[in-house]
């Protein structure tokens, strides 16, 4: 029976899970934005999608054989930040406790990995393979069982969608890699042969030695060539082609994936996708060393209050008490305001509460909407309209807005002589 099987390639994933997001910290100042993401990825959208199967595999720490044919390889890339480096063991540990096991297999690339594993799998065994990864070579893979997967975007790529990647067929990727390069692995290209000009002559000859058996016999067979193809192989161009035939072959050797490892140990069977593995104590509490509370299943969330969150907060539901918050907010010189509504239309929006901050005093809720006691709208109106009357400060974040929804709420509620934006007996702080 055909299964679903992902194959992670490793480093590229966490480089852009850790590039996915913007950079934050423990309380105790450890940075821990890629191993979030990795972990949400790993808890929640995988346990949506159900794979039967999850294989991670990582580059080995050697060099492979493409350093040695050609050592500027890859020497264009960055070194890794330091703030993602710090994450890598984190990362591992994660993979840990949700016991997920790791291929690396020294000498060889990730990608080769995958191309060995994926090429066994749909060939010998028909099954269903995603290549979880961002890498151009291992489209060169793609046809109707096995499909690269760009998870942040949410796009499978198959041959149809792979042809509108690079409008060459995928069998003729590390080809078409091999005229146009590849900077992100640094492999050379064909000086001044721009990816059109690759894209029509792959699309007529099917392949690089193929492009330049035509070449080499261009004599006799140059009226055979389609009109796009002769237009290119002349001139210049063709000139481009001849001089740059050795970097080409060196850019295809660089873009071939090698299958050439031992991966007879490899049990598939090992790398069983358990949705519920995250729900296991060394997971759950993983997550709460590294404070990752959104990810904590519901029995090991520390239900908190008020109180235990350092804030003194008082909801107001009976018009005496609201009659009393006005008398303090008198005898104050600001006040930090802040609303919650139902749309980013000012003019359409609703409040669904309003909170009020006196500074060295409480945190003051008015509940307009929620469920629980509430106020009649037209006490809290009254009672807005009189602080806008006041000599005092008023504090918010994206203050303007709220102010603009106040205005309609006290207008729908038939206040039609308070005019906010206008008046001028208070002051407006923003903090942006």
């Amino acid at each position: 029976m055909s299964k679903t099987i992902y194959l992670i390639d490793g480093n590229s994933f966490i480089y852009r899970m850790f590039f996915a997001l913007p950079e934050f910290a423990t309380k105790d100042g450890k940075i821990v934005n890629a191993t979030f993401w990795m972990a949400k990825f790993l808890t929640q959208q995988l346990v949506k999608e159900q794979p039967d199967y999850v294989v991670f595999i990582k580059d080995a720490k050697w060099e492979n054989f493409r350093h040695k044919i050609y050592s500027e390889y890859k020497a264009t890339r960055e070194r890794m930040p330091d703030s993602l480096r710090s994450q890598i063991g984190d990362i591992e540990e994660l993979l840990h406790v949700l016991d997920m096991k790791v291929i690396e297999i020294p000498w060889y690339e990730a990608d080769d990995v995958i191309w060995t594993l994926a090429t066994r799998l749909w060939n010998e065994e028909h099954h269903e393979v995603f290549i979880l990864s961002w890498d151009k070579d291992l489209y060169a893979l793609v046809n109707e069982q096995v499909k690269v997967y760009d998870t942040q975007r949410k796009k499978i790529s198959g041959p149809e969608e792979t042809y509108e990647k690079f409008w060459v067929p995928a069998s003729c990727v590390r080809d078409y890699l091999a005229i146009c390069g590849d900077t992100s692995d640094n492999i050379p290209w064909i000086s001044g042969i721009w990816p059109k000009k690759a894209q029509v002559l792959l699309n007529d000859f099917w392949s690089l030695e193929k492009i330049y058996e035509a070449i080499n016999n261009i004599d006799t067979l140059y009226e055979t060539f389609s009109i796009e193809s002769q237009k290119i192989l002349k001139g210049k161009t063709l000139e481009k082609f001849i001089e740059g035939k050795e970097s080409a072959f060196l850019s295809q050797r660089l873009a071939t994936l090698d299958c050439s490892m031992d991966l007879n140990d490899f049990d598939l069977k090992e790398y069983i996708f358990d949705a519920e593995s995250y729900k296991n104590s060394d997971t759950q509490n993983f997550f709460k060393e590294y404070e990752f509370h959104s990810l904590l299943s519901e029995e090991h969330i520390d239900k908190k209050t008020w109180k235990d969150l350092w804030l003194n907060v008082e909801i107001i539901w009976e018009e005496s008490w609201l009659q009393e918050l006005e008398t303090k907010i008198k005898a104050s010189k600001n006040i930090i305001l802040d609303t919650e509504t139902t749309s980013l239309n000012p003019r359409e929006s609703h409040i669904v509460w309003i909170s009020i901050l006196i500074p060295d005093s409480k945190i003051y809720y008015i509940n307009l909407m929620h469920r629980g006691p509430q106020i009649n709208p037209v006490k809290i109106q009254d009672f807005i309209h009189n602080i806008f009357q006041l000599d005092i400060q008023i504090i918010g974040h994206n203050l303007k807005y709220d102010l603009q929804v106040i205005e309609t709420f006290l207008k729908r509620n038939f206040v039609s002589n308070v005019q906010i934006n206008n008046a001028s007996n208070w002051q407006m702080t923003l903090e942006l």
